[in-house]
């Protein structure tokens, strides 16, 4: 079961706003809105985003990684595997 179930209503809820703010960008588009207004927008749904990220990527750390550190032998593959999720939502790879 994902870590992140104890959240997943918030998640759920997070995610269905981008929905509806990607909707209202696809809108404005279309009607050849002002770049700036559109930018807001996507900056909008980047910061709304990346707080669904950083969510799933906690609960991550104090499930997974957590349960793999004290009882699972392939401890190193989960720390291995947390530093690449780390470094694509840091830009470093």
């Amino acid at each position: 079961m994902p870590s992140y179930v104890k959240d997943k209503r918030d998640i759920v809820v997070r995610l269905k706003r981008v929905e509806g703010q990607l909707k209202g960008i696809r809108q404005m588009i279309e009607e050849d809105r002002y770049c700036v207004e559109v930018l807001n927008q996507l900056s909008s749904v980047i910061a709304a985003t990346q707080k669904v990220a950083a969510i799933i990527l906690q609960d991550h750390i104090r499930g997974c990684v957590r349960d793999a550190l004290t009882r699972d032998e392939r401890s190193d593959d989960y720390v291995n595997e947390l530093v690449g999720v780390v470094g694509r939502f840091t830009n470093r790879k």
